[in-house]
């Protein structure tokens, strides 16, 4: 009996702390933003689409798996996809689109960086990694702006978020730089 106890004793110190372990591995790393990029409201001048790039580089444990990026207002609500003042369609940089930072579509089809920019669901990231935003600005009140973004992805089947405040505002008017 009491060679049982003691089995059953260690199997259940060893489920514990394999738990522990999965529990610390699969929260363990985080996203961090390497550039900021922002625009002057003037750029969305007739309705034109700018494209904003940001790197980041996941620090931590495994390589997370980018379900979506959903970006927070001032006041704290999310962006929707098509909200009043705001257009915003997150992408992942490859090939030479790796080099925006602030263009205006213009430029970017011109220049066919839109053909390296892939959906951000499904991306696995490795280490360090280009998000492009293509922002359309479709109101006048620029008062409730970007203040950060969220990040959701899975890591080990365990779906998590992150909050990533921006340092400056997204869209400004020049007066308030």
């Amino acid at each position: 009996m009491k060679k049982i106890i003691m089995i059953l004793s260690v199997l259940i110190v060893l489920v514990i702390g394999f738990l522990w372990k999965f529990h610390y591995i699969s929260r363990d790393g985080e996203f961090s933003k390497m550039s900021h990029g922002n625009v002057a409201i003037e750029s969305f001048d007739d309705g034109k689409a700018v494209y904003i790039g940001y790197n980041f580089r996941w620090e931590g444990t495994g390589n997370p798996t980018i379900e979506r990026v959903e970006l927070i207002k001032k006041d704290g609500n999310i962006v929707t996809k098509v909200d009043d003042d705001f257009r915003i369609e997150p992408f992942i940089a490859t090939g030479k689109a790796t080099t925006i930072g602030s263009m205006s579509e213009e430029s970017v089809l011109e220049d066919e960086l839109d053909k390296d920019l892939i959906p951000i669901k499904g991306f696995k990231v490795d280490k360090d990694f280009q998000l492009v935003l293509r922002v359309k600005f479709n109101g006048a009140n620029i008062d409730n702006d970007i203040e950060g973004l969220r990040i959701t992805y899975k890591k080990y089947g365990v779906t998590q978020f992150q909050n990533i405040p921006f340092e400056h505002i997204l869209i400004h008017d020049d007066e308030n730089d």
